[in-house]
């Protein structure tokens, strides 16, 4: 509880206040009323979903600099536990965030199936943030992992990565859920978490 305490402080102060700004946001740049399934859809995974880049990426800011991890790496409470606690954190926040974001869109009139699209929002910020995190952390700077994410992000906004290409992750497509692309954003999510737990592995036996 005390590691809670301090840590989740240092480590999701910034980062939260950064989500609820950008949430706040979307319905001055975008409106999210009176919105159908489609357009609900829209807003969710085009804007709402960045908040999973927002809140994960820094999680292992704290121990990017080589001389923090030093310390870090010999202590008993092992470096592998703090990422662990602070992604089941960051998970926590994404799903309370989105959720909250969903009803705030039913409160304005939006009609969409509210438990499946926020359970597909929630994974989809997920993989952008683990995105970001496993660039960042192969680059030892968390401006490469916001870059990654954004630049995926511009991709399918640009739609450089278009809704038939297998690379497009988020699984709504016209307002239905495609089970297919469902299974390849949960196959890559759990992926790119191996990978994460690889690269800190690797990063430890370095020190």
């Amino acid at each position: 509880m005390d590691f809670l305490k301090i840590d989740f402080v240092l480590t999701f102060k910034n980062s939260l206040l950064l989500s609820i700004a950008h949430l706040l946001l979307i319905p001055v740049i975008r409106g999210i009323s009176n919105l159908d399934n489609i357009h609900s859809a829209g807003v969710l995974g085009q804007s709402a979903a960045l908040i999973g880049a927002i809140i994960l990426i820094p999680i292992t800011k704290q121990e990017l600099e080589t001389g923090i991890k030093e310390i870090l790496y010999t202590k008993a409470w092992s470096y592998m536990k703090s990422v662990g606690f602070r992604f089941l954190c960051g998970f926590l926040l994404i799903a309370v965030v989105i959720t909250a974001f969903a009803m705030f869109m039913l409160c304005n009139n939006c009609i969409f199936p509210f438990w499946g699209y926020i359970t597909v929002t929630i994974l989809y910020a997920v993989f952008l943030g683990l995105l970001g995190l496993v660039f960042s952390q192969a680059g030892s700077n968390v401006i490469i992992g916001y870059l990654s994410a954004l630049a995926y992000w511009s991709f399918c906004q640009l739609e450089i990565i278009n809704e038939s290409s297998i690379a497009y992750m988020f699984p709504i497509v016209n307002g239905t859920l495609e089970i297919q692309k469902l299974v390849t954003l949960f196959l890559t999510v759990i992926i790119l978490l191996g990978v994460l737990l690889a690269l800190i592995k690797y990063s430890i036996r370095r020190i």
